[in-house]
């Protein structure tokens, strides 16, 4: 018996790129990740199409507040639950005309046609007379879109409140940086070259590169491609990894024999370059074992070795030898509201009241981490968030209650100083939004 896959057709039927991207914005909008839909809906694509896929749902996660509003404006009736994957399709057809500005002819026959490929042909003509009244009423139904932040930047309303009143003179700004697409930067492993020699070996192989401005170590890539055909890369010489997340290691700066641990490790990219920089003995922690299993992957192409351990940081017992680190790197759970770039799907997923949830979890992970670092140890907590809560006002709540805790200073050229640590905003052609805060602990 052939295995059915998504709308009742055999997976080894090969599916249009409109139609992949409707099944992952479909999922999304139903509560799953694009990290957790988009591997296997891309393997359903021709792979000369695959391009063209991963653009249709990044683009409409990216515009989606946008898109779905006027999807609802052109609807007489919205599509009911069985139907979301329609809704979706007819947001993936808006993408092509409001964002794409493709000719309606192709991109309306196209899109209609998919119907067909869910087996809702039924839908064809709803479809059809939705984005063809786009066409005819656009001018009349875009302006008032733009006189909302919402519709206009492509924003949760919870969102674009809470950063208008944590950053009134950077909030446009970080909202404007969301919807552009990101740079690709690249870490240089200094066990092999440093980053000259390996920008040179770049240059001489035709990429246009130049070095990032802050990490010690970092390339941007001009005009990326496949990153398999980088020098060296299939021997650990370079690896993929955002400016600002690079800062990390240069933040807490390995020394030889150092017991160190990244107790959020996943999927190992501060952790290997952690042991890039220091011959260090590094616990790399994780509590899912199929991200724990990642940092091994990525240890082991990089030619680097950590004790790599599955489990959790509030139950160390079960796997902590009770002795303690002379660091600690913390890059917590967050809302990754500085990464949306990248990952725009959490403007679908992410919630308002998550952020407390959020919080709770920081904090006590950053409790039981300070029981495990030696007195004079230093930790360096870290998010990817931009929102003060999760970050500055986290660390500042737990300074006020640790009499042993202390926060060191970082004079940098890179970010903004904030009342605890330094805040990254997303940057044009840059880094994404982070924030660190570096602490040390009073000998006893």
């Amino acid at each position: 018996m052939k295995q059915s896959s998504l709308y009742g057709q055999s997976q080894q039927n090969q599916w249009s790129a409109r139609r992949a991207a409707t099944a992952s914005l479909a999922a999304v909008i139903s509560g799953r990740s694009l990290n957790q839909v988009l591997p296997k809906h891309e393997l359903q694509v021709d792979e000369q199409d695959r391009a063209f896929y991963r653009d249709l749902i990044l683009g409409s996660c990216r515009y989606y507040q946008r898109l779905n509003a006027i999807a609802k404006i052109l609807l007489k009736q919205a599509f009911g639950d069985e139907d979301q994957d329609l809704h979706a399709l007819l947001v993936i057809g808006l993408y092509q005309l409001v964002v794409q500005q493709k000719a309606p002819h192709a991109a309306v026959h196209a899109t209609v046609d998919c119907a067909d490929e869910l087996g809702k042909g039924y839908a064809k003509s709803v479809i059809n007379a939705c984005l063809r009244r786009y066409g005819r009423e656009y001018e009349s139904i875009l302006p008032a879109l733009d006189d909302n932040p919402v519709t206009a930047t492509s924003h949760p309303k919870w969102l674009v409140k809470m950063l208008r009143a944590a950053w009134p003179d950077q909030w446009q700004a970080i909202l404007q940086e969301n919807n552009q697409l990101p740079p690709l930067c690249l870490r240089v492993n200094r066990r092999f070259s440093s980053r000259d020699a390996y920008l040179a070996r770049l240059t001489a192989a035709g990429f246009g590169a130049e070095r990032a401005a802050y990490s010690d170590d970092g390339i941007y890539w001009l005009e990326p491609g496949d990153v398999t055909q980088l020098p060296g890369f299939d021997l650990g010489h370079v690896s993929v990894q955002d400016e600002a997340a690079q800062l990390a290691a240069q933040l807490i700066n390995p020394q030889a024999n150092e017991r160190m641990l990244d107790a959020c490790a996943a999927p190992g990219g501060k952790s290997a370059h952690l042991l890039e920089r220091g011959d260090i003995q590094l616990t790399a922690l994780d509590i899912d074992p199929q991200r724990a299993e990642r940092i091994s992957e990525n240890l082991s192409r990089l030619e680097l070795s950590a004790d790599i351990v599955c489990g959790d940081i509030q139950q160390a017992d079960a796997w902590w030898d009770g002795q303690g680190y002379d660091a600690i790197l913390l890059d917590v759970p967050c809302s990754a509201t500085g990464v949306i770039r990248r990952h725009p799907d959490i403007k679908l997923l992410r919630q308002r009241q998550d952020i407390a949830a959020l919080q709770q979890t920081q904090a006590d992970i950053l409790a039981q981490a300070w029981l495990m670092l030696k007195p004079g140890g230093r930790l360096l907590y870290a998010t990817c968030s931009v929102l003060p809560a999760e970050n500055e006002q986290q660390v500042a709540a737990f300074l006020a209650n640790q009499d042993d805790a202390k926060v060191e200073p970082m004079v940098t050229a890179w970010g903004t100083a904030v009342s605890v640590g330094r805040q990254l905003f997303p940057q044009t052609k840059g880094h994404d939004g982070f924030y660190y805060a570096l602490l040390t602990k009073d000998i006893d």
